[in-house]
């Protein structure tokens, strides 16, 4: 009679082993949830740092694909600033040689006008026909083509012995000039068709070349008077321009508005070029700004 067991008892032990299984299951589960939390925390937060990453890269632009690495675009960017600082970089050379040259050419104060008067002046009329060239011929061969042209003519300028002379080639200076602008515009709009901060920062720099060209013109050309002579001033910028031509076959990115074709199926479009309307837009752009000066 003693070894038996009440109903009661029987029923209680099964219980309460469930209940002890069923909180065990549930601290585990308690357990699981909270390292599933702190993985999908640690998750959430690297999300949260590539995406803000991802916006902070996104809201300065992307680096276009034409250029092969941050260095050569920064190159580029640089090159398009030379470019636009040629005239002036000129007019502040003219600024500083007054003086000098008035005194060695025997010059009179009209001519001495004229040494940067000539340059802007067959600048403003070929910028339109070479900007067209460009686009028919390519924007890369005429950005080399035309600082090396820069280069060139600045060091015959350097070597003028009379007047006529020193006028003649500052007004060829103007050509190589307005052939470098176009085609450095074209392939920076044509690079940065999207917009964003890194299309700013590249225009922005683009635009400040002509102050930034008097600026330096002023500066450099005048240090290289001062030791040496108005020549060595010219010989300077000719020595520069080189240096910019010769960075220009890998910094300049080939950024065309045709398929590339064989050299001879490009001069071909020449037969499209208007001639006349180019004619009259040179003379008629000389004529009225001589008249004013």
């Amino acid at each position: 009679m003693s070894s038996q067991r009440e109903p009661g008892a029987l029923d209680e032990e099964p219980g309460m082993e469930s209940q002890s299984s069923a909180s065990s299951a549930l601290k585990l589960g308690e357990n699981e949830t909270k390292i599933g939390v702190s993985v999908s925390g640690a998750d959430s937060d690297e999300e949260a740092g590539m995406s803000r990453l991802e916006r902070i890269t996104t809201s300065f632009g992307a680096r276009p694909d034409c250029f092969k690495n941050t260095l050569q675009e920064v190159a580029f960017v640089i090159q398009a600033t030379v470019a636009t600082a040629s005239s002036s970089f000129l007019a502040g050379t003219a600024l500083i040689i007054t003086v000098p040259v008035s005194l060695d050419l025997n010059m009179t104060q009209g001519q001495i006008a004229w040494i940067s008067a000539s340059t802007s002046l067959a600048a403003g009329a070929f910028q339109l026909p070479l900007g067209q060239l460009a686009d028919l011929l390519g924007r890369k061969p005429m950005f080399i083509t035309g600082m090396a042209g820069f280069s060139l003519f600045s060091l015959l300028v350097a070597f003028a012995q009379n007047p006529f002379w020193m006028l003649v080639v500052c007004g060829v200076l103007g050509i190589p000039s307005a052939m470098v602008v176009p085609p450095a515009i074209g392939i920076l709009g044509a690079a940065y068709a999207t917009p964003s901060k890194r299309k700013n920062a590249a225009f922005s720099s683009f635009s400040a070349g002509n102050p930034l060209g008097f600026v330096f013109g002023t500066i450099l050309c005048g240090i290289a008077t001062q030791i040496f002579n108005w020549r060595a001033a010219f010989i300077l910028l000719s020595i520069i321009w080189a240096v910019f031509t010769v960075c220009a076959f890998w910094a300049v990115p080939n950024v065309e508005t045709f398929e590339r074709a064989p050299l001879r199926q490009r001069l071909g479009v020449l037969r499209q070029f208007d001639y006349l309307g180019t004619v009259l837009t040179i003379f008629g752009t000389g004529m009225f700004a001589a008249g004013l000066t």
